[in-house]
């Protein structure tokens, strides 16, 4: 377990999204990750998002105002994603 939050789960084996549609992403399926800024130099906190490619498609993974969540949830998305490439060699 890489992260455990109230709306994200991160394990060496999947992505997960618990809500509000639940929704469990392969992480060997998960290419190309990237970050998206909301809103910078508005009055309003900014978001970020965490996408990548998923199959053929480019998928939301996790987006929050809180930079302080978000931070956690990338580097567990990275610490995941690093653990999978070293199990394949």
């Amino acid at each position: 377990m890489f992260y455990e939050g109230p709306d994200i789960v991160v394990t060496s084996e999947h992505f997960i999204i618990l809500g509000p549609y639940p929704v469990r992403y392969r992480l060997d399926d998960v290419r190309e990750p990237y970050i998206v800024q909301h809103g910078r130099g508005s009055r309003f906190r900014s978001a970020q998002e965490i996408r990548a490619r998923y199959g053929a498609r480019d998928v939301r993974l996790f987006s929050t105002t809180n930079a302080t969540t978000f931070g956690h949830v990338r580097r567990a998305l990275i610490r995941a994603l690093e653990h999978r490439a070293a199990r394949r060699g």
